[in-house]
């Protein structure tokens, strides 16, 4: 999760910035490590507001932050990692005795979680779907999730959809520029491409995903969002990589299993000044060199010249794996 690290004279300034200006993310928990002072946000900040927070003595981190006592209070140990929230839908990794104690908890500290459901399985499959376990609550797989001012809804059993990339996403739609052409490619219900058009209702998103279920709730979706323009595909990248030759602005790049093994649509795609926003799976120690020296060789051979503009850990995958995206220029 987001957050803003600042030192403990500054902490007072900080906390009635972000109060002020409608960021600090009431329902976690304030806290105190290495002699500093982390306060939850409820979004990325605008750059007006990192400025800001530069002058007070502060600035953006990624931190872990528990919920406050007004929202889920933390649930039993034993849970093997975080609880997700999609809406009315609360996923959890745990055993089935475990799983049972923490949805009890889940289920009375917060009325608008209706269904608690189970890690099944791994995520498998080039439709990076996993099997999910009734727990208690309701028995239903419909979630109804709202994120960044948009709306979705989709079947958890039938897609794939991670709450963890929220941030991502409103970074992303913040950096689009209105006019652009953008190819979201393996864009599942539509969260990125949906999120970037309602930001810029100027731009064309060209919205690519091969599983037909995620395609039709992102038609679904777009149209509840009214974004119309959205043109959702369901479609192999690979198939309708010529269709849109040199067509890009900006390519968003969401699968971090596989992203490199597709660098030869996105340069098709792309055109010269394109950004291209690339996730990836990498060692913990290493990741963004290894990736930024693929990236670099690949275009190269190209005759292309990539320019690294940013980059930043997304997420822990497991102790020493991370997932990492590396925005760059061709």
């Amino acid at each position: 999760m987001e957050g803003i690290k600042a030192n403990p004279q500054n902490a007072e300034k900080t906390r009635l910035y972000l109060k002020k200006h409608k960021l600090l993310a009431e329902r976690y928990k304030v806290f105190r490590k290495d002699s500093f002072i982390y306060f939850p946000i409820t979004c990325a900040p605008a750059a007006a507001d990192v400025k800001a927070l530069r002058r007070i003595g502060a600035m953006a981190v990624s931190a872990e932050f528990e919920p406050s006592g007004s929202d889920i209070p933390k649930p039993p140990d034993g849970l093997r990692s975080g609880i997700d929230l999609l809406g009315n839908i609360a996923i959890i990794d745990a055993d089935p005795p475990m799983a049972r104690k923490a949805a009890s908890v889940i289920l009375s500290s917060n009325k608008g979680v209706t269904t608690v459901l189970r890690k099944g399985s791994a995520v498998k499959g080039v439709y990076r779907k996993r099997k999910y376990i009734y727990v208690a609550g309701k028995r239903e797989y419909t979630a109804r999730y709202n994120e960044n001012g948009c709306s979705f809804t989709f079947d958890v059993r039938k897609t794939f959809f991670s709450p963890r990339l929220a941030y991502e996403r409103k970074r992303v739609a913040d950096a689009s520029r209105n006019g652009e052409n953008v190819v979201v490619m393996f864009a599942g219900i539509g969260p990125f491409a949906i999120e970037i058009a309602k930001k810029n209702p100027d731009s064309n998103v060209v919205a690519i995903e091969l599983n037909r279920a995620a395609y039709g709730f992102m038609r679904k979706n777009a149209s509840a969002n009214r974004v119309g323009n959205v043109v959702p595909l369901n479609a192999d990248v690979r198939k309708v990589k010529r269709k849109y030759g040199r067509f890009a602005d900006r390519i968003v790049m969401p699968l971090p299993k596989d992203s490199y093994d597709f660098l030869d649509v996105a340069e098709a795609m792309a055109k010269d000044g394109c950004t291209i926003h690339y996730y990836a799976f990498g060692d913990k120690g290493s990741a963004y060199d290894v990736h930024s020296d693929k990236i670099l060789e690949f275009f190269r051979k190209k005759g292309r010249n990539p320019r690294m503009s940013f980059w930043r850990v997304v997420r822990p995958y497991s102790p020493k794996i991370i997932e990492i995206v590396i925005d760059f220029t061709v």
